[in-house]
């Protein structure tokens, strides 16, 4: 499982890799519009939000939405391996360089509870299309996951929204919905 895993994450690196920077940038935006959309995020008054790295599908434009509006926002801490919380931010220059060159808040930002979260916004390599994630291997996100019952949209360019299951594991947990630049593929 792990082997496979870890060859499905090389191959889903090398297409990203390949990505123009105009295709991101439209994708980026076209995700955004979709995120914002959702009812669910509307709804929402505690966002918990990745920081994107730039390979990665763009959140600073969600997060600033988020801001915008007046919903509480809060992103990830890598506080030791394996171990994320979600501290509250008021601004996107609160952000430093943490761990894996992952732009995180300061360790005095207050931590805000799973439990308080309304909506998650999760990355990932690539996903299917029964909510199932490939991250990097950590095991950060599904360990998070595991303790809200937020609702949760991971975003994922449709190119590497798989049309077969991904090889799982027990502690692998779905999310709600899909966001690509293309469609919103939801179970609930």
């Amino acid at each position: 499982m792990h082997a496979e895993k870890a060859l499905l994450r090389k191959k889903m690196l090398a297409l990203r890799a390949a990505e123009t920077p105009e295709a991101r940038r439209l994708r980026d935006r076209a995700i955004t519009e979709a995120v914002c959309g959702l009812d669910a995020y509307q709804s929402a008054h505690t966002i918990f939000c990745y920081c994107a790295t730039a390979e990665e599908i763009a959140t600073d434009a969600i997060i600033s939405n988020a801001l915008v509006h007046g919903k509480r926002v809060c992103v990830p801490r890598c506080e030791r391996p394996g171990e994320m919380t979600a501290r509250e931010i008021h601004s996107l220059h609160e952000l430093i360089p943490g761990k894996f060159g992952i732009r995180e808040p300061q360790a005095d930002r207050p931590i805000i509870s799973p439990e308080e979260i309304d909506f998650c916004i999760v990355p990932c390599l690539c996903a299917d299309l029964q909510g199932f994630r490939l991250g990097y291997g950590g095991g950060y996100y599904d360990r998070f996951l595991c303790q809200t019952s937020a609702f949760t949209a991971v975003l994922c360019d449709f190119s590497r929204l798989l049309r077969t299951p991904l090889p799982r594991e027990a502690t692998d947990i779905p999310c709600d919905c899909i966001v690509t630049e293309r469609q919103v593929h939801s179970e609930k």
